[in-house]
């Protein structure tokens, strides 16, 4: 699975949501429901993209609260972020992994389930919302900002959540790639 600076962070977010319909996301923009693929693209357009190489990327869980759940419950979750945080996580972008970077990461957008609010991407900074159905008519708000360069990326989001008989559930955290070298 190819990873990389940016796509890293929108994993997270992609991972909430199934494969979508096409059709779907193209009827939803056209009513004003979100961005389209076009748009998103034309955000992307002058986005810096990643130099081939090796990666290193760590995550640090900045918030964690989900009302009416067991403290028991939040401090296996918080140790389960942590143990995982914590393993070194490094990957290689190829020359032909980093040429495709945008298109993949715009392909996974329009094929999730997510409707994407706000888009912008420019001077090195990242700024966008998403809705995405998590599953039982839950749908969650993922927000990301931050910055990138050609050498890396450095991303907070926040995922909101508002938990049927539990209230409003939030997950916050950093994602931050750097580039180290020339793939080993």
């Amino acid at each position: 699975m190819m990873r990389n600076w940016i796509a890293l962070p929108l994993a997270a977010a992609l991972t909430l949501a199934a494969c979508g319909d096409n059709e779907a996301d193209e009827a939803d923009a056209e009513a004003g429901e979100g961005m389209s693929g076009t748009d998103m693209a034309t955000a992307m357009a002058d986005a810096p993209m990643p130099r081939p190489g090796q990666y290193r990327s760590t995550q640090e869980l900045l918030e964690l609260d989900i009302p009416g759940a067991p403290e028991q419950v939040l401090n296996m979750m918080r140790g389960a972020f942590e143990e995982g945080a914590q393993a070194e996580n490094t990957y290689c972008i190829t020359e032909e992994e980093a040429a495709n970077s945008r298109q993949e990461m715009l392909e996974g957008m329009a094929e999730s389930d997510c409707t994407v609010e706000r888009f912008d991407v420019s001077g090195g900074t990242i700024d966008g919302m998403m809705s995405c159905p998590t599953g039982d008519g839950v749908t969650g708000d993922l927000a990301m900002t931050g910055t990138m360069s050609e050498e890396g990326a450095d991303m907070v989001m926040t995922f909101d959540a508002e938990v049927p008989q539990m209230g409003k559930a939030n997950i916050r955290m950093r994602v931050v790639s750097e580039r180290i070298g020339e793939c080993s």
